[in-house]
């Protein structure tokens, strides 16, 4: 009797464990996904809406800085004139992270990151691997590096 208690007990620790695990980057996988999200809204107001530079790199300062923020102002003034030619990003969900590393300056993430979005044959997801490099200003993270892995397309 002991026995099969002892059993039962290993068991049920090993699927709480496995069930807990899953929860383990919760907190990163909500900011990440919130930062992304504003990061597309902001992109898609600008390319689709009023072509404010200026309140273009306000929005996207309050999410990125460093590179991030600098290549996505640089691209987009190139392609403000012709926005039809992208498919549109309608919104981005973590799908798994694979690490987490602390920085000097925040974090280094790899995740794959399912994105939802918008072409010339209706609606599709795609899934792709990324390194995410997160600075922490003032105990707020921005969006500094987005470093895609596996681009099979």
């Amino acid at each position: 009797m002991k026995k099969r208690f002892i059993l039962i007990m290993v068991l049920l620790l090993l699927f709480s464990y496995t069930s807990i695990n899953g929860y383990e980057y919760y907190e990163e996988t909500t900011t990440i996904e919130y930062l992304l999200n504003r990061r597309i809204i902001f992109m898609n107001e600008f390319l689709y809406g009023y072509k404010d530079m200026h309140k273009l790199k306000e929005n996207l300062s309050k999410i990125e800085s460093g590179p991030l923020l600098k290549n996505d102002l640089d691209i987009l003034k190139k392609v403000m004139d012709c926005p039809t030619d992208y498919e549109l990003a309608m919104n981005v969900k973590v799908h798994d992270i694979y690490r987490i590393e602390p920085t000097d300056e925040g974090l280094l993430i790899n995740a794959d990151l399912n994105w939802l979005m918008r072409g010339y044959d209706g609606e599709f997801n795609f899934i792709r691997n990324y390194d995410i490099n997160c600075k922490k200003i003032n105990d707020k993270l921005y969006l500094t590096k987005l470093t895609i892995l596996n681009d099979w397309e």
